[in-house]
C-alpha cells in the first residue's frame, strides 16, 4: 500500500492525481445538479484530438483517468527498476509524456464509434439497431 501511495503522490502521479480530483469534483457537481455535463461543449473543440462529436467532459475525463492509471502503474515498476538517479528521472519523464498519450489513444478507441454515430446518424454501418418485429394474429371473424 505504501508503494501505491508513493506512486499517487510522487512526481508524475501527483499531476494526474490533481487532474483526477478536479474531474471527480466536476462529476460530483454534475450529479448534484449544480453544473450541466455539457457546460464545456461549446467552448472546446476536440476534433484535433480525434474526439470530435463526443461530449468534452466525458472525453477529457476518460483521458485523465487513463493517464492517471498509466502514470501510477508505471511509477511502481519504475521505482523497483531504478530507485534513484538519472535512470529513474528518465523513466519519470517518459511517464509524464507517455501517460497522456496513452490516455488520448485509449479515449479515442473508447469514444470512436459513439462519435461517428453522433456526427452522422444516417450511417448504417456504424451500428445496426434491430427493429422490433410486429406480429399480427389473423382475424377469426365469422364470414357472410
Amino acid at each position: 500500500m505504501g508503494e501505491f501511495l508513493a506512486a499517487v503522490v510522487g512526481f508524475p502521479g501527483l499531476l494526474f492525481t490533481s487532474a483526477l480530483v478536479v474531474s471527480c469534483g466536476f462529476w460530483v457537481l454534475v450529479a448534484s445538479g449544480r453544473v450541466e455535463a455539457g457546460a464545456f461543449d461549446a467552448a472546446v473543440e476536440l476534433d484535433a484530438w480525434g474526439l470530435g462529436g463526443v461530449p468534452v467532459a466525458g472525453a477529457v475525463s476518460s483521458v485523465i483517468v487513463v493517464a492517471w492509471l498509466a502514470s501510477v502503474t508505471g511509477s511502481m515498476p519504475a521505482e523497483l527498476v531504478a530507485p534513484g538517479g538519472m535512470t529513474h528521472a528518465a523513466l519519470e519523464a517518459v511517464l509524464l509524456i507517455g501517460s497522456p498519450v496513452v490516455g488520448r489513444r485509449l479515449a479515442r478507441r473508447l469514444m470512436g464509434p459513439p462519435a461517428e454515430l453522433l456526427m452522422n446518424p444516417a450511417r448504417s454501418d456504424v451500428m445496426r439497431v434491430p427493429r422490433p418485429v410486429v406480429a399480427r394474429a389473423p382475424s377469426m371473424a365469422a364470414g357472410p
